[in-house]
């Protein structure tokens, strides 16, 4: 009998995997990351300056933000399925926005509704449900859920560019609208919610015990609101981190090409090392989890993750052949898989058994902070003395103090994870005697 509960358990999860995959396919693949390829075709068609247009993504980045710091709140009541739905449903909102749209309001409702989307597409449904389910890989199985969103990037725009060549951008918007419709439709009837899940848990558990079922004891007395993470010391040290990562890694990403620049070499010399990280990316998304969970956890991957990011940095930082340059795409391929998949698992281990998505949301409130900082902030030395030099010494040891950080958090997590263990079993026990 418990066998065939094993077996039924092992069912459950896979079919969540599957669930949660359709939506990072086509809410993070189509929704978010193809939606670039809109920029020219509807700037054009409206006749409207490229950075009139990106207003929208200016209001998405602050709703986003908004978003993450609520999600736990959120997620409380509407669970996986209203969760990716929600992910699903802002992007869908979106596209048929700014099919409709011909001026710039519009285009901004769009960009609240993308902010919506984005939070719950990106990271946080992932991190709310898949970590209850899988206990022992949740690392490897988040990295390849994260991979995902690349594959279906590849996808989606190959139909986009066919669409867009023969019926416009609009009828490609509103057919892209129905493809996410159909699969987060999907994708609901799939999810649900473990027994375990730190926030949607208690609703499971009520519906077997109303049935006639024990359901599992599990880690419900996590601190669960902002007002109490905020107090943790161990919160703001990953909230810390979140900031640094946010401020180096994406922009060492997207100006792989402009530091090649800088150095005098050639544009294909940048794009060919630009167009190797991101093929490298995906697939060491996926190493980086199962370094996660094989080898010790985020310990044993964040000094490797940042090893290789600093060797990025040196090839961008000294003097080198220009048939080196590659190595720089070559070595991001893994380091920027820090960028918020490997920080989230830094949360992940820091908090142990009392994790819960709200943690990484009061953490992505400070990540879109970093980056809308760290995107300007990388051309200020380039600007005065047409090098990066310093920027990369900067980078690096900014990179450094990541690492630190991490084991400080890492180590003072254990310590309060042991004490919060000791305050609940005394809890328990008065409860238990009544005093």
């Amino acid at each position: 009998m418990a066998n065939l509960e094993f077996n039924k358990e092992m069912r459950t999860q896979w079919i969540v995997f599957v669930g949660i995959f359709f939506m990072c396919f086509s809410a993070m693949g189509l929704g978010s990351n193809s939606f670039g390829i809109f920029t020219v075709p509807i700037t054009e068609a409206l006749g409207m300056p490229r950075a009139t247009y990106n207003m929208f993504e200016t209001v998405s980045k602050i709703v986003g933000m908004v978003m993450a710091a609520m999600f736990s709140t959120i997620y409380r009541k509407v669970g996986p399925k209203g969760s990716v739905l929600i992910a699903g449903g802002g992007y869908i909102v979106q596209y048929i926005l700014f099919a409709m749209a011909d001026s710039l309001p519009l285009l901004l409702v769009g960009g609240f509704f993308a902010g919506i989307g984005y939070t719950f597409a990106a990271q946080m449904t992932v991190f709310a449900v898949i970590p209850p389910w899988f206990k022992k890989g949740a690392g490897t199985i988040t990295s390849i859920l994260s991979a995902c969103n690349t594959f279906g990037t590849t996808v989606w725009t190959y139909f986009l560019v066919r669409w867009l060549s023969t019926q416009g951008y609009k009828p490609a918007l509103l057919y892209s609208a129905g493809i996410m419709a159909v699969m987060c439709v999907i994708s609901a009837l799939l999810v649900k919610a473990s027994p375990d899940d730190p926030l949607y848990g208690h609703v499971v558990k009520t519906e077997k015990k109303a049935i006639g079922n024990v359901a599992p004891e599990s880690n419900m007395l996590a601190p669960v609101t902002n007002r109490e993470l905020l107090k943790l010391p161990i919160m703001w040290m990953c909230i810390a981190i979140y900031f640094i990562v946010a401020g180096i890694g994406h922009p060492m990403t997207a100006n792989i090409p402009a530091f090649a620049s800088a150095k005098g070499f050639s544009v294909a010399t940048g794009a060919a090392s630009y167009a190797l990280c991101y093929a490298l990316m995906g697939p060491c998304k996926i190493v980086v989890g199962i370094i996660k969970d094989r080898f010790g956890g985020a310990k044993i991957a964040v000094p490797l993750v940042f090893a290789c990011f600093i060797i990025a940095c040196l090839g961008v930082m000294l003097p080198i052949p220009e048939k080196y340059y590659i190595i720089v795409g070559a070595a991001h391929g893994m380091g920027g898989t820090m960028s918020q998949l490997l920080i989230a698992f830094i949360v992940l281990d820091t908090f142990g058994r009392y994790y819960h998505p709200g943690q990484i949301g009061l953490c992505l409130v400070m990540f879109n902070i970093g980056r809308a900082i760290g995107m300007p902030a990388v051309h200020i030395e380039y600007d005065m003395t047409g090098r990066y030099t310093i920027t990369m010494a900067v980078f690096i040891a900014l990179a450094l103090v990541v690492v630190a950080l991490t084991f400080m958090a890492l180590y003072a997590g254990r310590k309060w994870q042991d004490k919060r263990d000791m305050e609940l079993g005394i809890a328990k026990e008065q409860a238990a005697t009544g005093n």
